[in-house]
């Protein structure tokens, strides 16, 4: 795996307890959670990964499991999408397109890891780096009046930080970017 891989983690799985917040240099254990409606079947038999933006990536992987309810590929490293496969989708199928990767939010930590067949993709990494979304928030009204917050993404930044703090940046609405690569506990 190539080091200084980008993966996304929202306040909210920190403060729900699942995680303690981040600090650069901390190891950790924990599985990749991938999405990505519009994935198609490749014919390539390549792994490819490429940072597109922040958490965004075009991969080709390799499909390595397959349930109802979870799915597993191998992007040169493995992550899950609790999320019924698209049709026709079976082990050994290589698949390309556009995913976010994001850390496990307790799914399979929880119970995901406990379902026959299903291979481990918890892994220790390392942190190397941690960016802080501070774009700004634009208030709008839903088609019910109810208030919606939204990115403005004409003013897009991320802001280096030491260490997340879930509970205070953002007013709690925090999202980062983790930068890993794979270690050794």
């Amino acid at each position: 795996m190539k080091p200084n891989n980008r993966f996304g983690v929202d306040s909210w799985i920190i403060q729900d307890g699942n995680y303690g917040d981040f600090s650069v240099e901390d190891k950790s254990t924990f599985a990749l959670e991938f999405c990505g409606d519009g994935l198609i079947h490749s014919e390539k038999r390549t792994v490819e990964l490429e940072l597109i933006k922040d958490s965004t990536y075009r991969i080709c992987g390799e499909v390595i499991y397959v349930s109802q309810k979870v799915w597993v590929i191998d992007v040169g490293f493995k992550a899950y999408w609790e999320h019924a496969p698209p049709e026709l989708v079976s082990v050994g199928d290589w698949l390309a397109g556009e995913i976010f990767l994001g850390i496990d939010p307790f799914f399979y930590k929880e119970y995901l890891c406990k379902e026959e067949g299903i291979p481990n993709i918890s892994f220790c990494w390392s942190i190397k780096r941690i960016e802080r979304n501070d774009t700004p928030w634009l208030e709008t009204l839903n088609a019910h009046g109810g208030k919606l917050l939204t990115r403005d993404d004409s003013q897009e930044r991320w802001l280096d930080t030491n260490s997340t703090n879930a509970w205070d940046d953002d007013e709690g609405r925090a999202d980062y970017v983790l930068h890993i690569e794979r270690c050794d506990l």
